[in-house]
C-alpha cells in the first residue's frame, strides 16, 4: 500500500511537472493585457521581441544538463527554423509593418493554428491526414466563438490581410517542425529560441536602417517577451505540437472570462455559445491522441 501511494505521488509530480510550462505559459499569456493596460510601454515590439528571445535563449543554455550532446548540423537548422517560424507567426503584423492589423483579427487568425499544424505534420510524415482532419474543426470552432465574442474584424488592409493568412500557416508549421521526430534534441529549445532572437534582430535592423532611428528598448516588455519565449519552447517540447496550439484558444478564453470577472457585462446567449464553443475546442486539442503517444515515445530526448 505505502508502495502504491508513493508511486501515485511520484506519478502526479512528474505530470505536474510535464504541464507546469504550458500551464504558466497560458495564466502569463492571459495576464499579459493586465501589465499593458497599466504599463502601456509593456506592449512587445520588435526590440523587446529580439532582446527578449535572447535572454531566453541564454536562460535555456544554463539549464541544459552538463554531458555529452549529439549535435547535428541538421538537427542545428532545423531548430533555428522552427523558432524563426514560431515567433514570428504570432509576430507576423510587426514584422510586415502591418500597422493596421486589426487584434481581434489576428486573434481569429491565429486561432486556426490547430489545422496548420496538422496539416503540415501529415506533409511532414509525423502524423496521417485523419489526424489533420480531426483539428480542422476545434480551429473553426474556436473563431466561430470568437465571432461571437468579439467585434467583426476589419479586413479592408491587403498587408493587414496577408499577415493574417502568415500567422497561423508560420506558427503552425514552426509547431510542426520542431517537434520533428528524428532531428529533435535536448538543444531544440535553445535552437528555437536562437532562431527567434536572429529574425527579430534581423527585423530591428532593417527597420532602423529604413527609418534612420534607433531603437527603444522597454524592460518591462523585455521581461514578459522573454518569460513568454522560454515558457512557450518548453511548452511545445512537453506537450506536443497541437496540445500547445491550444493556447490561441485558451488564452481568448481566459481574457473574456477575466474581462467578465472584472467589468461584470450582462451575459447574452450570443456570448454563452462563444464562450462554449472555444470551451469545446480547447478541451478536444487537450485530450491524448495517438500521434502524442507516439512524439512522446522517444520524439525528444530528455
Amino acid at each position: 500500500m505505502r508502495i502504491t501511494e508513493a508511486g501515485l505521488k511520484s506519478t502526479t509530480r512528474v505530470r505536474l511537472a510535464h504541464w507546469a510550462p504550458f500551464v504558466l505559459l497560458v495564466l502569463a499569456g492571459a495576464s499579459r493585457w493586465i501589465v499593458t493596460e497599466a504599463h502601456p510601454e509593456a506592449e512587445p515590439t520588435l526590440s523587446s521581441l529580439a532582446v527578449g528571445c535572447g535572454w531566453a535563449t541564454l536562460v535555456s543554455l544554463s539549464l541544459l544538463r552538463r554531458g555529452p550532446a549529439k549535435v547535428t548540423l541538421r538537427g542545428s537548422w532545423v531548430g533555428l527554423l522552427s523558432g524563426a517560424l514560431l515567433f514570428a507567426g504570432p509576430a507576423v503584423g510587426a514584422l510586415l509593418n502591418a500597422r493596421g492589423l486589426d487584434g481581434p483579427a489576428l486573434t481569429m487568425s491565429l486561432a486556426l493554428t490547430p489545422v496548420a499544424v496538422g496539416i503540415a505534420a501529415a506533409a511532414m510524415g509525423a502524423g496521417g491526414l485523419d489526424g489533420a482532419a480531426g483539428r480542422i474543426w476545434p480551429g473553426l470552432a474556436a473563431v466561430g466563438g470568437l465571432l461571437l465574442l468579439l467585434v467583426e474584424p476589419n479586413l479592408g488592409n491587403v498587408r493587414s490581410n496577408v499577415a493574417l493568412v502568415l500567422a497561423p500557416v508560420m506558427t503552425g508549421v514552426g509547431a510542426a517542425l520542431f517537434c520533428l521526430r528524428g532531428s529533435a534534441t535536448r538543444w531544440r529549445p535553445t535552437t528555437a529560441l536562437l532562431g527567434g532572437t536572429l529574425i527579430f534582430s534581423l527585423a530591428l535592423t532593417a527597420e532602423s536602417l529604413a527609418t534612420h532611428t534607433r531603437p527603444t528598448v522597454s524592460l518591462l516588455a523585455v521581461s514578459c517577451d522573454g518569460l513568454l519565449a522560454l515558457l512557450s519552447v518548453y511548452a511545445l517540447q512537453r506537450v506536443g505540437a497541437t496540445r500547445w496550439s491550444a493556447q490561441f484558444t485558451l488564452l481568448p478564453l481566459l481574457i473574456a472570462l477575466e474581462g467578465i470577472v472584472l467589468t461584470r457585462p450582462p451575459m447574452t446567449l450570443r456570448g454563452v455559445v462563444g464562450l462554449a464553443l472555444l470551451v469545446l475546442a480547447g478541451v478536444y486539442l487537450l485530450l491524448p491522441s495517438s500521434e502524442d503517444a507516439e512524439r512522446n515515445s522517444g520524439v525528444v530526448p530528455r
